[in-house]
């Protein structure tokens, strides 16, 4: 972990087998602060030279964590940096300030899924219409746009739609998803999280996955017996061009899928940062 103050800049790992905490700085005057001030039973500063960090001393994990209550509580300023540079001094302040610049343009991030039902996704293992349950993938860039097929000769009146189809035998739900993605639109795309609801359509009940792929990857000349082309889209449009099917049920089918994975996005696209991916996580 890494803890910026008004007073020092440290980082906190566990090292070895014992229950205490190792407290790294780059200075041994950011040691003696947090020791003087707020964590007296914080062991003597030791020199380690040749690392990252020149300074090191130890406390146990209940101590620490006591600790940051109380600097917690004294936080009494508006502006962090410029706290630092009065009670660090400018040098410092520019220092944390290259920190947050460096941070500024960071990726936006997408809200965890709540583990629910079969497999940790938010259907239950069969449709309680009965019909069969197909999964598929609405897919985006890191900003947020759609990427929409074109159904191959307009078939059932579909004219643009989504990636879906049924599950072969012995795969999950994930793995039916993104082999359709793979066979109706060319792609391995990323899967972010389950899209809530189900949605039905004419012979099944329909399942998707909001999915990632870098804007550069898919060949929107992509086609085969199911599809005739690709196309990224805005939000808006991505809703005109669903709106030229004729299939009445599959149109309002796919809008409210659209809305649905638009819904879960962290703002409205095109987003101002970014979207992680979750393979950017260990988990």
């Amino acid at each position: 972990m890494w803890l910026f103050t008004k007073f020092g800049f440290f980082s906190v790992v566990k090292k070895g087998t014992n229950d205490d905490l190792t407290i790294r700085s780059r200075t041994r005057s950011d040691l003696d602060r947090l020791r003087n001030h707020y964590l007296p039973s914080l062991s003597a500063s030791r020199a380690h030279e040749g690392t990252d960090y020149p300074w090191r001393a130890t406390a146990s994990a209940s101590a620490l964590a006591e600790a940051m209550s109380a600097i917690a509580q004294d936080i009494d300023y508006a502006n962090f940096k410029d706290e630092v540079a009065f009670s660090l001094g400018k040098d410092r302040a520019k220092r944390y300030g290259r920190v947050w610049s460096a941070l500024y343009d960071m990726s936006d991030d997408f809200s965890e899924p709540h583990q629910e039902g079969f497999e940790g996704l938010p259907w239950q293992q069969s449709a309680s219409t009965g019909k069969a349950v197909a999964y598929g993938g609405v897919v985006i860039d890191p900003n947020g746009y759609p990427l929409m097929r074109e159904v191959k000769n307009h078939f059932d009146g579909y004219v643009w739609t989504f990636a879906k189809g049924r599950q072969d035998k012995g795969e999950s739900p994930r793995q039916t998803a993104q082999r359709e993605v793979r066979e109706e639109m060319g792609i391995d795309a990323t899967i972010l999280s389950a899209i809530p609801g189900e949605f039905a359509g004419g012979t099944t009940i329909n399942r998707f996955f909001l999915m990632l792929t870098d804007r550069g990857t898919p060949d929107l000349t992509f086609g085969n017996r199911e599809t005739e082309r690709l196309i990224w889209a805005t939000a808006e449009e991505a809703k005109r061009l669903i709106a030229q099917s004729t299939n009445t049920k599959g149109r309002q089918r796919d809008l409210a899928i659209l809305q649905a994975a638009l819904a879960l996005l962290p703002a409205e696209p095109p987003l101002k940062r970014a979207m992680a991916r979750r393979t950017d996580w260990q988990s």
